[in-house]
């Protein structure tokens, strides 16, 4: 899947050292394996490509190492676990998830830091009207890949009651540059399908929208 993501970076008009700026410089650090989802992507039920990056495109399966539940697990690579978008495709409404807000963020993105203070409390708001949260760390304070110190420590700052995964080697990258940050997607989790694509800080746009899209 990962050659997935890259063939979204190249259609989607944005270099390979824009999109994926971890992989630029001779620099920079190495990504240790064992943070990297090597497997875990395949899922018999996903739906059939082709996949995008835009509103109204289907969403790549994607998958991550990251905590699942980072307030009830230790914070440790033995608490890490392969999480997949596949995870929350719900065509039958069984797992009673209406819609996914995938987030990406980035030590040194203030906008992203101001977003994050608030999204537990959102997460408390919306799961039970069917929304899931998976937020996703992609760069350290300097830039360079996001460790999972750098996870560890998000997520006791924030006291993140949602997943949070490791997104070291920028995947969502394919959506949007790491200057944009925070990117927002939408997706429908029916049909796998992105209704909402925010580049920044649009959290007066974002949460309407959701509040709208969700069953009452």
């Amino acid at each position: 899947m990962r050659r997935t993501a890259r063939w979204l970076v190249k259609h989607a008009g944005f270099g390979a050292c824009a999109a994926f700026l971890i992989a630029c410089g001779s620099n920079t650090p190495t990504i240790p394996p064992e943070l990297l989802a090597q497997s875990g992507c395949d899922s018999a039920n996903y739906p059939a490509g082709p996949y995008g990056t835009e509103e109204g495109d289907t969403l790549a399966n994607l998958c991550f190492k990251g905590f699942r539940d980072p307030s009830q697990s230790g914070h440790d690579e033995s608490a890490l676990q392969t999480i997949a978008f596949s995870d929350y495709y719900d065509p039958s409404s069984s797992k009673g998830i209406e819609l996914l807000l995938i987030d990406t963020s980035a030590v040194w993105c203030s906008a992203c830091r101001t977003e994050h203070q608030t999204l537990p409390a959102k997460n408390q708001q919306y799961a039970a009207r069917g929304l899931r949260i998976l937020g996703t760390l992609f760069q350290n304070a300097k830039r360079d890949p996001a460790s999972l110190k750098d996870l560890a420590t998000w997520v006791e700052t924030f006291k993140t009651n949602f997943p949070m995964l490791l997104d070291a080697d920028y995947q969502l990258g394919a959506y949007a540059p790491a200057d944009t940050a925070p990117l927002n997607l939408v997706v429908n989790a029916h049909t796998m399908k992105i209704e909402k694509k925010l580049l920044g800080d649009q959290e007066s746009i974002l949460w309407p929208y959701i509040d709208d899209s969700l069953p009452q």
